[in-house]
């Protein structure tokens, strides 16, 4: 090995350290570009995470807070079903807010209910929810934060070293020329670089698309056991059930008895012969 080739070794594998030791302390240093604004911590972001660069500006509620509501309404009987079948539809529809259908589904039955999960833009969750409150009672709605601050910055961190690391070795390439054992190193790096800014890009935009989106849980449940007689009719119609599980419950019981009564039976039988034995002496 060349004198040359022993000096691109040596810069490779010293970029290879700086990288791994710039990643364990890069979630305790502090970031001078704390009270930077959004926009421009994240003008460098890759494609995948254009939209959070076009984001609509910041509200007071928070800059890094991504918020989930929670909403439970009580319909008349029968009403669970129509209501699920709103709400999908208005959810499809809404593309000006980009709402996203994520789960839905309904149970039948005596007690119906239904349950549906979206995720959508901060304009159309007040939609979603006059829609669900027109079709019944609002019984209880939650409201909840989580704030990704952190994350957010930590990944923005981490994308500026593997960006700055990734035009290192690209530079390192220009400058091997024919050497083939320094462009096989140099290669390897690359590719890990550039795997792990992929990934860092995916989760940057996934963060920002939980900040900028909305998820809303909204329940739908029947009020047909509030009736006076609801009681009363389900009582009625579960009369022959019932029965047939107290009959079997019964027998399940004598089962287990009827041991236990023949051996007292046997034993007192014996403690009375024993006893008038000993009277007699």
């Amino acid at each position: 090995m060349d004198k040359r080739t022993l000096i691109l070794s040596t810069i490779v594998k010293s970029s290879v350290l700086a990288l791994l030791l710039l990643q364990g302390c890069s979630r305790h240093a502090e970031y001078a570009a704390a009270a930077a604004p959004a926009h421009k911590m994240y003008d460098a972001a890759a494609p995948a995470a254009a939209p959070a660069a076009n984001a609509e500006p910041e509200s007071p509620r928070g800059k890094f807070l991504a918020y989930e509501h929670s909403l439970t309404v009580d319909v008349p009987e029968g009403g669970v079903k129509p209501l699920l079948d709103k709400l999908v539809a208005a959810c499809q529809a809404d593309a000006a807010n980009q709402c996203t259908l994520l789960s839905s589904g309904v149970q039948g039955g005596r007690d119906s209910s239904a349950a549906i999960r979206v995720r959508i833009k901060r304009p159309g969750v007040e939609t979603m929810i006059s829609l669900a409150a027109a079709g019944g009672e609002v019984a209880s709605r939650n409201t909840s934060a989580e704030d990704l601050e952190g994350p957010i910055r930590d990944n923005a961190k981490r994308l500026e070293m593997l960006r700055s690391y990734r035009e290192k070795l690209l530079a390192l390439e220009a400058k091997v020329g024919n050497n083939a054992e320094a462009l096989i190193k140099l290669s390897q790096e690359l590719a890990t670089a550039q795997s792990e800014l992929e990934s860092a890009t995916g989760v940057e935009a996934r963060l920002m698309e939980r900040v900028n989106m909305d998820l809303l849980n909204i329940a739908i449940q029947s009020r047909t056991q509030r009736g006076f007689w609801s009681p009363v009719s389900h009582s009625m119609s579960d009369f022959a059930s019932n029965l047939s599980q107290g009959i079997a419950s019964a027998i399940t019981g004598v089962a287990y008895m009827l041991p236990w009564v023949l051996i007292l039976f046997a034993l007192g039988f014996v403690i009375r012969k024993v006893w008038r034995r000993a009277r007699r002496k």
